[in-house]
């Protein structure tokens, strides 16, 4: 009832995993992964504990063939679940059960690995990785071109209703949420992969607004350097460019300015904000009682 895809990307090591199916929050249950250990796509009838229990398996050092071999052996429905694979090297390991409901099949690439069952038509999970191998782009942008291809040739039998996108550095991290870079899910929609798309967008932009949170730019008692407040003035302008008409990053701008001194700017920047949403008026009133924007 889903088709989904794990991978490594070859250019920086990060893993990722990402799903689209007629049913509710595919991402719940079926979108797995752990900064520099693996990635797990879980489904079918699904088993949402192969994720972590495979996970655990890949961080102790086993191949996805051994850690999936586990999995299985240990399940008496092993015939119903479709499962994949992927660690830090790229190794890859699948399974797609004999009980699995017709089109039920999978493809493996080089470090990725594209399933599916209840699929619409033959040949879904070839056409996401050669999408996948050939997208250009980011991670999450081939990912989620991998998922387009795969409605495109026959997506699930059903229709459509949720997408997720999961994707991990490539390198541990303690805690593991720390290395998670992107964590998007569309539980109910019409076009789950057209408004996946948006919200990578989105990601993109607010990724850009987190440049600012160094300790010193936008709070704090010190006031940010040359260099620093460069840096996060380019990032808001980013982000700017692909949030058109919102005040979001006009309002950190604003902040950024008067923080570094240059108060003409910052009034003006603060100005746009709140003719683009005029509650802030209040915000950066609380904001100048705070001394945080003198004179924005």
């Amino acid at each position: 009832m889903t088709f989904s895809i794990v991978a490594r990307d070859e250019r920086t090591g990060r893993l990722g995993v990402a799903a689209a199916s007629h049913f509710l929050g595919v991402g719940r249950l079926a979108v797995w992964a752990r900064p520099g250990v693996g990635a797990v796509a879980t489904q079918a009838f699904v088993d949402p504990a192969y994720g972590p229990r495979g996970l655990d398996l890949l961080a102790e050092g086993n191949s996805p063939r051994y850690a999936l071999d586990r999995l299985i052996a240990d399940d008496p429905d092993q015939g119903q679940r479709q499962v994949a694979l992927v660690d830090a090297a790229g190794a890859v390991a699948v399974h797609t059960g004999r009980h699995c409901y017709a089109e039920a099949e999978h493809w493996i690439g080089p470090g990725v690995s594209a399933q599916g069952n209840m699929l619409g038509a033959p040949g879904v999970p070839r056409a996401m990785v050669e999408a996948f191998l050939d997208a250009e782009g980011d991670f999450a942008a081939r990912l989620l071109a991998a998922l387009r291809a795969g409605e495109r040739a026959g997506g699930d039998a059903r229709g459509r209703q949720s997408a997720s996108l999961y994707i991990v550095s490539a390198n541990r991290a303690e805690p593991p949420v720390a290395g998670v870079e992107v964590d998007l899910r569309v539980d109910d929609h019409d076009d789950p992969l057209e408004e996946l798309g948006r919200l990578v967008e989105l990601h993109r932009a607010y990724a850009d607004i987190g440049v600012i949170f160094t300790p010193g730019v936008v709070s704090g008692d010190r006031a940010p350097e040359d260099d620093e407040v460069a840096q996060a003035l380019a990032a808001l302008s980013r982000a700017a460019g692909l949030l058109p008409g919102q005040a979001e990053p006009l309002m950190w701008t604003a902040i950024v300015l008067a923080r570094a001194g240059r108060l003409d700017e910052a009034a003006k920047a603060s100005a746009e904000a709140v003719a683009a949403n005029p509650d802030l008026g209040r915000f950066f009133d609380r904001l100048r009682e705070q001394g945080v924007v003198p004179g924005a």
